[in-house]
């Protein structure tokens, strides 16, 4: 990629961070003029992908430094710790606007300006729009996601220009309180499903694909390895995986055969989509050196190379 697309790059995230981050603030003031609780409870989305934004301008450069004796394996898990970071807040903040708005329902208050209501769905919709089709011409994987945020933004606007429209014509204020209700429901259960992922990672679940079965039968499929255990399988931050493992071979290999049967472990591995791996090769007849060897099954019949 050249240097010019780059800097567009980061020019195009940039430009929807102000967006998003600036629209917040006019979101938020224009919640209390209007009195409107939804409108509150979409600054409080909006302010979360700003966090969410911000992080990933700061780790399209972070996350381009090579792994240092800090960090051994880079610093792809810092993008991790941002979304962990916005998520809370998106959480505590969705919280608050529920406890208003049930508050709302039992001690219902008419909107302060209806009208006014309509006129910031509007600049809602038109801005976030615009923002949206901003970071659509983005390429990157940190453009696409802040692509998917800002369509649902536009989305979430256009709902409320809708409800604001039916709130001057019926006068059905109660709409407000239910729409941020609606709002801040639809932004726990997506945090929390975000979160829950977030967490397996940071506690080094292993990888729903490839699953340790089935790299270990396509290891085997090499008559030179006669197994495989002591098996670490994770990943850094959701999509690069890393492995590490033993794997026995006849003892009377040689040094050449040695190399040729890691070189076509690799091969293999890269084949399922693993490009980190660390293999210790051990030798059959003989113990592994680890004590806790045995402690994952990674075949479908027990069985171990003791």
């Amino acid at each position: 990629m050249s240097k010019s697309k780059k800097m567009t790059s980061e020019k195009r995230m940039f430009l929807s961070f102000i967006l998003n981050f600036v629209f917040t603030i006019f979101e938020f003031i224009g919640g209390l003029l209007t009195g409107s609780i939804a409108l509150m409870s979409d600054s409080v989305h909006d302010f979360g992908d700003s966090i969410s934004i911000g992080v990933a301008i700061f780790l399209e450069k972070k996350s381009k430094k090579k792994p240092d004796f800090k960090y051994t394996y880079g610093y792809y898990r810092f993008s991790l710790l941002g979304g962990l970071i916005s998520s809370i807040i998106l959480i505590i903040g969705s919280t608050i606007v529920i406890y208003r708005a049930i508050e709302r329902l039992f001690n219902p208050e008419p909107l302060l300006d209806p009208q006014l209501l309509v006129i910031f769905a509007v600049i809602g919709v038109v801005v976030n729009g615009l923002a949206a089709y901003n970071a659509s011409k983005g390429t990157s994987a940190n453009e696409k996601v802040i692509s998917l945020h800002l369509l649902e933004d536009v989305f979430g606007w256009v709902a409320l220009l809708i409800t604001a429209i039916l709130i001057n014509v019926f006068d059905v204020h109660i709409l407000d309180v239910l729409l941020s209700l609606l709002f801040s429901l639809y932004i726990i259960i997506h945090v929390i499903r975000n979160l829950k992922g977030i967490m397996e990672i940071f506690l080094e679940k292993a990888p729903s694909s490839p699953k340790i079965s089935e790299i270990n039968n396509e290891l085997l499929k090499n008559r030179d390895v006669l197994d495989i255990h002591h098996v670490h399988y994770w990943t850094l931050e959701g999509s690069i995986p890393i492995i590490t493992f033993h794997a026995v071979v006849s003892e009377d290999k040689t040094a050449e055969e040695i190399h040729d049967i890691q070189n076509e472990i690799h091969e293999t591995l890269k084949t399922l989509g693993i490009d980190h791996m660390t293999v210790q090769i051990e030798f059959s007849g003989l113990d592994c050196l680890s004590e806790d060897c045995d402690d994952i099954e990674v075949k479908e019949k027990h069985h171990h190379h003791h």
